[in-house]
């Protein structure tokens, strides 16, 4: 059957209604028909075939391989450099009611839930796919089984948003789709539904992805001396014999977001009030006049709809589709009142934020370094391939024999075969018997392979710092320092992506913790432990900030010249300024001139009446390891104050 022509963005099918199914499917195709329009997916795959040593984009499993993938390493080398540290942030409230210490314990478990859910192993991940593919995508939900926010790390491949340009994806965007394949026995069983239908999708979601691998990479070995083994591992979802197994077979399921502001009338009864004065109205025995009124209200109270649809092999479903699950926004607790919901971070919000490695003016979809770098690539690889080949002709150069000399090739040949040395006994006096004079290489060979290579770190942005390495003509630490700070100052745009990704998950775990938040847990502010309840920080707006460039590292020379510089300013005592200098012997000088104040102070002591013999006890109690200057109290031990004497009593 199919569907109404007249439904639109701004005129959704209603929960139930036939055409449900395939209006989300029509979203889903507009979306993938641009994306298709631009060929993003042959750009990905393109980008990712380049980070995994393929050359030629899509077909990159016929070009060869990249001998030296310097875009690899360069890869690496900023996902290490802009998550190098934890970041370092604060909850902001902005309500401006503190008092209650809000700030603090919302801080404390942030801290708290990034270390136990590992958000650093997932935010080098979600760098990693920002930095291959030019964007990462993330998406945050609520999981009711551990009762704590998941942020998801999607698949380019698997995000489909709406076509055009939109700054904020959460809350510009009209729709966005997300494909996943799931095993068909669990939807069936979790939805209630029969008769899925099997979908792999395997070039819609990048799974053709799994085949750029080297299976060839190290050269062509003889693999006769080890014999030959059949796959050891039978894939998932194929049986010995290559047949899929129907208990593994998997759908392709989607899932819509979509603003749906669509209305509905109710009746309220409420107290009747006199137009004239504003007042309530009450009847002659002075009970209240209550009446009946009927207003519009919004089916989806933040205007957020999720549509979850798969493909159906049912005769009876004419439009081919199924819906599994037609709901409200499920980040939203729907037993909160809407005044105190609406204050929440995902009210009214798509579950997705992006960033870019490089940002793009007209695209969401940003672009990767592959795109510029890619070609200076392919020639250092053709340069560096034709060098081997030179090295590997030089080592064993062509021999020429003279014809009719009583050698052939095949003696030539049986002898290579065996162990030992080539020898040769010709039948013809002073046969012509030599190797072939190799040319040496060109002098400007070495200085193409260098400039492009120069080219190739000029466009990443790389400094010879930032590789290990002291420039020329430079020698002091100031300024090797300075020149790993441009660096990271070349890198600023990473930074801030990944920065903004923090400040994301952050914003959204406290909305989340808000909404759905009941469980009491104690968190650790400032050495006391505080309660910690979600729901109780519910109708308040809270922010989350990230101190820049917290994310990026810091060597040990910037340490220790920011340690010198709060020396001077008072910031930091002696011990902090030593410890950090790691300067030899820090503890011994730290206990020498401790051990001085130690002896001055308790002269005043005895002075004020401090018998003597306590303050000698004092002394070696302070004096003992790890108790006086230069070390820490032993855990849970305590100094116990000793009274003058006057105040011991008898």
């Amino acid at each position: 059957m199919p569907m109404q022509s007249e439904w639109s963005l701004s005129n959704i099918p209603p929960k139930d209604h036939p055409d449900v199914a395939s209006f989300a499917n029509s979203l889903f195709d507009v979306a993938r028909a641009e994306l298709d329009r631009l060929g993003k997916h042959d750009d990905l795959l393109s980008n990712y075939s380049l980070y995994r040593r393929k050359s030629g984009g899509v077909t990159g499993k016929t070009q060869g391989l990249i001998l030296v993938n310097l875009y690899f390493a360069n890869i690496e080398r900023t996902v290490a450099n802009i998550t190098a540290r934890q970041p370092v942030g604060e909850v902001i409230d902005l309500d401006g009611t503190s008092e209650d210490g809000a700030e603090g314990i919302l801080s404390a478990k942030l801290q708290k839930w990034w270390k136990e859910t590992n958000q650093q192993i997932k935010i080098r991940a979600s760098a990693r796919q920002m930095e291959i593919y030019g964007v990462t995508f993330e998406k945050p939900t609520w999981n009711k089984e551990t009762g704590e926010p998941i942020i998801s790390l999607t698949d380019p491949f698997w995000t489909y948003p709406a076509p055009g340009f939109f700054e904020n994806l959460d809350t510009d965007m009209p729709f966005v789709t997300f494909a996943y394949l799931k095993y068909i026995d669990d939807m069936e069983d979790k939805f209630g539904v029969s008769s899925i239908a099997a979908d792999e999708a395997y070039d819609l979601l990048g799974t053709v992805r799994e085949e750029y691998k080297n299976t060839a990479g190290y050269g062509s070995i003889n693999t006769s001396y080890t014999g030959q083994y059949a796959t050891a591992v039978t894939p998932a979802g194929v049986s010995s014999r290559g047949n899929t197994d129907k208990k593994l077979e998997r759908c392709l399921v989607k899932e819509v977001w979509i603003r749906d502001y669509s209305t509905k009338k109710v009746q309220e009864n409420r107290q009747s009030i006199d137009p004239q004065t504003g007042m309530p109205q009450f009847n002659e025995l002075g009970e209240p006049i209550i009446e009946t009124v009927s207003k519009q209200v919004q089916i989806y109270p933040d205007g957020v709809r999720k549509i979850t649809i798969t493909a159906s092999k049912s005769t009876e479903n004419k439009s081919g589709f199924v819906v599994l699950d037609d709901c409200a926004n499920p980040n939203i607790n729907p037993a909160l009142p809407i005044e105190i919901a609406s204050n929440t971070h995902p009210w009214g919000r798509f579950p997705i934020y992006h960033a870019n490695s490089y940002k793009d003016l007209v695209s969401i979809w940003g672009f990767a370094a592959a795109e510029q770098v890619g070609d200076l690539i392919v020639n250092i690889n053709k340069i560096i391939s034709k060098l081997v080949n030179y090295v590997i002709q030089v080592m064993a150069p062509p021999l020429i024999v003279q014809k009719h000399c009583g050698i052939s090739r095949e003696m030539i040949t049986n002898e290579l075969t065996k162990a030992g040395r080539l020898i040769l006994m010709p039948t013809t006096p002073n046969a012509r018997i030599e190797f072939l004079q190799i040319p040496n290489l060109p002098a400007t060979f070495f200085q193409v392979l260098d400039m492009l290579v120069r080219f190739f770190d000029r466009i990443y942005a790389i400094e010879s710092a930032d590789r290990g390495e002291a420039p020329r003509g430079v020698i002091a630490a100031s300024a090797i320092v300075a020149l790993q700070e441009r660096n990271q100052e070349l890198t600023q745009a990473k930074t801030s992506a990944i920065e903004c990704l923090v400040e994301n998950r952050s914003r959204w775990c406290i909305g989340l913790y808000q909404n759905f938040g009941t469980t009491s847990e104690l968190v650790d502010v400032s050495g006391s432990p505080a309660e910690f309840i979600g729901v109780r920080f519910a109708g308040r707006k809270f922010g989350y900030l990230v101190e820049s460039g917290s994310t990026t590292p810091k060597t040990s020379l910037q340490v220790q010249e920011q340690a010198v510089d709060l020396y001077k300013l008072g910031a930091v005592d002696r011990q902090a300024l030593l410890e950090n200098l790691n300067f030899p012997g820090w503890r011994d000088i730290v206990e020498r001139i401790g051990e001085g104040q130690l002896n001055q102070a308790l002269q005043v002591l005895i002075a004020a009446g401090l018998p003597e013999e306590q303050a000698v006890q004092l002394r070696q109690y302070l004096m003992e390891p790890r108790q006086g200057p230069g070390g820490k109290t032993a855990q849970g031990g305590t100094v116990k104050p000793i009274a003058p004497k006057a105040q011991q009593g008898a």
